[in-house]
């Protein structure tokens, strides 16, 4: 029943008009359509695949582990109540890590850190935020702090260490998703194509 009335109005339309103009707007409404289509599924795809990290605490802080990720390159930040730095010229040694503080001026998260769930990194062109994936945080219950910015954190002091990993399975359902938006758009734009043949050869055979 619905498809006899998509039909009927299909025909009604192309009737109004030439054989020559028939054509032509049924191919100019068809190239609209597919524009519209494809272009809102490129969207989907670059608005829905998004990439996430994870937060994975040291099960056991000690200095064996910072020096751990110092040797594998890591970004130490230090965090303090409510502020935080990024430790330069990281060394561990009897069980104290020392270093020089900077001011931590990146880009902020898409959304505060949470532990216990993925959270959202950007990576376009004007805001890369890959360098999460490299960073360490150290929160501390004491800050002591030396002259020039120089610190000297006993491991007493860290109350836990925060690893940021890429959370591989939240950024390919991510992807997965886009990839199910452009699939639905090219069925659209299938079902379009066929339609408007469809109606093209129910004109034909009428004239």
């Amino acid at each position: 029943m619905f498809m006899k009335i998509l039909t009927n109005i299909g025909y009604y339309i192309l009737s109004s008009y030439p054989q020559r103009s028939r054509r032509k707007f049924q191919i100019n409404r068809l190239l609209k359509l597919t524009t519209i289509v494809l272009t809102v599924s490129i969207l989907n795809l670059t608005i829905g695949c998004k990439s996430y990290f994870k937060v994975t605490p040291v099960p056991v802080v000690s200095s064996e582990a910072v020096g751990g990720l110092k040797d594998a390159g890591k970004t130490f930040i230090i965090h303090f109540e409510q502020q935080k730095w990024v430790l330069r010229n990281t060394h561990v040694q009897n069980n104290t890590v020392t270093g020089k503080l900077d001011e931590y001026n990146m880009s902020p998260t898409f959304k505060p850190v949470r532990s216990n769930r993925p959270n959202r990194y950007l990576t376009r062109p004007s805001l890369n935020q890959r360098y999460l994936l490299n960073e360490v945080h150290l929160y501390l219950s004491a800050f002591p702090v030396h002259d020039n910015n120089q610190v000297s954190i006993p491991m007493s002091s860290v109350v836990k260490i925060e690893i940021y990993d890429k959370d591989n399975g939240a950024t390919v359902g991510s992807y997965i998703l886009g990839s199910v938006g452009i699939a639905a758009g090219v069925l659209l734009v299938l079902s379009v194509v066929a339609f408007s043949i469809l109606i093209s050869g129910l004109a034909g055979s009428v004239k």
